[in-house]
């Protein structure tokens, strides 16, 4: 017996629908919801990406823009990469000094190489027509309990003989006292990466303008620098100094030309 294509029509029709219904509900909405899912982590990216970018609520991206931002971005860290190199090459110490802070510390041998450099000091000064007062000798570092490191003292002994030596050689009137504070260090390095250690220094003198004014140009040169700009001599292993604050205040009314000097420098080691 045929059916009526009418009948028929009506029968399947049902279950055409519930065949639909069934790839919906079973198909289509947990393929939704597995897609969602995976979106998810890409709009957090994108999101911070825009909030990184500036936008809060970006829907799209100047893609041109953000290519440009990279490139200035590389650009800039290969610049701070070349002044770390330039920094790193003019703080850099000379080979004995060196392997001086490489080996373990002998006192005896710091106390004789401190009174030896005293005493070339004070010939120096002799000759120069300059005046230390008791006050130089008395700020020389020294190895106190509280030094865990006292290797640095070489360093601070290289640091405050060049800078005596260059305020002796440009002549100034009077070295009235010198300061070695403990260096100021960070922790040992790890891993291959360097550390760096900071050294003040504080140093009072009074001379003519013009010597106080080549003493503190001379501060921050290397020895090859200080000879090729006219300077006064330095010691060949003399290293950077860098000012960190100076008070400059005239000396008394009837010397007009003489200054008096307050400073405070600094030196940098790096440490492997």
């Amino acid at each position: 017996m045929r059916l009526d294509p009418e009948i028929r029509r009506r029968c399947i029709l049902p279950l055409l629908a519930g065949a639909l219904a069934s790839v919906y509900l079973f198909g289509f909405v947990p393929l939704d919801r597995k897609a969602e899912s995976l979106d998810a982590p890409l709009e957090k990216s994108w999101r911070r990406l825009a909030a990184a970018l500036g936008p809060t609520n970006a829907v799209r991206l100047d893609f041109v823009s953000l290519t440009n931002q990279f490139m200035e971005t590389r650009a800039a860290l290969a610049a701070f990469e070349t002044a770390r190199k330039q920094a790193q090459a003019r703080v850099e110490l000379d080979e004995t000094l060196r392997g001086q802070l490489g080996v373990p510390f002998q006192l005896v041998d710091y106390q004789i190489a401190a009174g030896r450099q005293m005493d070339t000091l004070g010939q120096l000064a002799k000759q120069q027509g300059v005046l230390l007062e008791p006050a130089v000798v008395a700020g020389y570092p020294r190895q106190t309990a509280d030094m865990t490191e006292p290797a640095l003292l070489w360093a601070e002994l290289a640091f405050l003989d060049g800078m005596l030596t260059t305020a002796i050689n440009a002549k100034v009137t009077t070295i009235h006292s010198v300061a070695a504070p403990l260096p100021l260090t960070n922790a040992p390095p790890t891993s291959g990466s360097p550390s760096l250690a900071e050294f003040p220094l504080q140093i009072e003198l009074t001379g003519p303008v013009l010597s106080v004014a080549r003493f503190l140009q001379a501060l921050p040169l290397r020895a090859s620098e200080i000879k090729a700009a006219g300077l006064p001599e330095a010691p060949t292993n003399k290293p950077a100094l860098f000012i960190d604050r100076l008070v400059l205040r005239k000396q008394s009314p009837d010397k007009p030309d003489e200054v008096r000097l307050s400073l405070r420098a600094v030196g940098f080691v790096f440490r492997e």
